[in-house]
């Protein structure tokens, strides 16, 4: 009888270590520290750093920095959303789409779109440098 107990005090144990279920892991959220953007005609760039978002413009009227809302990255790339009670900025990055900006003719990474308090969209491009013909000039 003793040689009965004992196991099936131990059985709870048991059980319960095998049903045990790991713990949820939350998922990874990818994000963006840092990243530069620039566009011409009319001039305006867009730099991100930690969770903020910077935009100013040759007409520096218009100049702001707020908080990210929103960062999502989508299968071309990345879409970012800003806004407060006076401003607002989308920006698109479609990565790996290599962009020329037109005046200095660096090529850079990726192709960017910005909307900026509805004022639509303005082009531009971001991301790493791929070559620059002025340094490579020099």
């Amino acid at each position: 009888m003793k040689n009965i107990i004992l196991p099936l005090a131990a059985l709870p144990f048991l059980l319960t270590a095998c049903n045990s279920e790991p713990p949820d892991s939350a998922p990874v959220e990818e994000k963006l520290v840092e990243y530069k953007a620039l566009g011409t005609e009319p001039f305006w760039a867009v730099e991100i750093k930690d969770d903020q978002i910077a935009y100013s413009s040759i007409e520096a009227t218009n100049d702001f920095t707020l908080p990210i809302q929103r960062m999502k990255k989508t299968p071309t790339g990345w879409e970012i959303k800003a806004f407060n009670d006076h401003d607002n900025i989308t920006l698109t990055i479609t990565s790996a789409q290599t962009c020329s900006d037109g005046m200095s003719d660096r090529e850079y990474a990726d192709t960017v779109k910005v909307a900026v308090s509805n004022a639509g969209y303005q082009s531009g491009c971001g991301g790493e440098i791929l070559s620059d013909p002025e340094a490579e000039a020099s």
